[in-house]
């Protein structure tokens, strides 16, 4: 057998050493890659329009504070809530940034601890008198819906069961507007997000005022693709997020952006 001479090897360990290098850098390079982390825009949890990266808002701090605290680089956009759906089922993102759990999600999502609790009620114009106990009792009015938003399963059956008259469209302050022109007779509406889209707008403000009866109370959490990397980082965003509760980070961040809405706590979760 011909032995390789000192002039043959050496050359040929040097160059596994920097094939090495290159695949440890690669590696390296590939962990800095940020995580895709979108939404729609929803006044106070994003604020800004759709194609821009999400720069202000309540949730928009939430996640820079949680992905410091992980030690996780993120980027966060916004796009139309049908859009931010797509992309995380078919890997184009790897989490909604704050969304509400629901069995068709739960199919190709994980959602961590809840941030928060929060009401969903249904907004109709002043002075008017509505009042609801069971779905059947809000037949013959025309409710409007934002596409792909999933509002609590019961309400879904029983727009098809009732059945209950619907008109939708890609956002809520559409919904607002058509509503204060009176062609539409409700629409259901996170407390916090109508709360800022009333108070900060002349064109809102005074015109709207919520049923007695919530639609849901709901808990408001992340929704992480399961197919994700960040899934790896499941156990410290729940560690993380229970942390940021625990040390009033959660409440001071919230507080911040809705200052006049009382929080539901996750204890108080009915």
């Amino acid at each position: 057998m011909r032995r390789l001479s000192y002039f043959q090897i050496v050359p040929f360990f040097l160059f596994l050493f920097f094939l090495s290098l290159v695949s440890v850098s690669q590696m390296l390079a590939a962990t800095d890659t940020p995580f895709l982390l979108v939404e729609d825009p929803w006044p106070p949890y994003t604020v800004g329009q759709a194609g821009d990266t999400a720069e202000q808002g309540l949730v928009v701090e939430l996640m820079h504070e949680l992905f410091a605290r992980v030690g996780q680089p993120v980027r966060l956009e916004l796009y139309p809530w049908k859009r931010c759906i797509f992309m995380v089922k078919n890997n184009k993102a790897d989490a909604l940034m704050l969304t509400v759990k629901t069995t068709d999600r739960e199919q190709y999502a994980y959602f961590p601890e809840a941030f928060f609790v929060n009401k969903i009620n249904f907004y109709h114009r002043s002075g008017e008198k509505i009042s609801w106990e069971s779905f059947s009792d809000l037949k013959g009015y025309t409710i409007g819906l934002v596409a792909g938003a999933k509002y609590s399963q019961e309400f879904q059956d029983a727009v098809k069961q009732v059945p209950l008259e619907i008109e939708t469209v890609n956002d809520i302050s559409t919904n607002l507007r058509k509503l204060k022109a009176g062609r539409i007779d409700l629409t259901p509406v996170l407390d916090v997000v109508a709360a800022k889209l009333i108070r900060d707008s002349e064109e809102f403000y005074g015109f709207f005022e919520a049923a007695t009866k919530p639609l849901r109370t709901t808990p408001m959490q992340m929704a992480i693709a399961k197919s994700s990397g960040l899934m790896n980082y499941s156990n410290e965003i729940n560690q993380v997020i229970r942390e940021m509760k625990d040390d009033g980070t959660v409440d001071k961040i919230y507080y911040k952006h809705v200052p006049r809405v009382r929080r539901v706590s996750t204890d108080d979760e009915r």
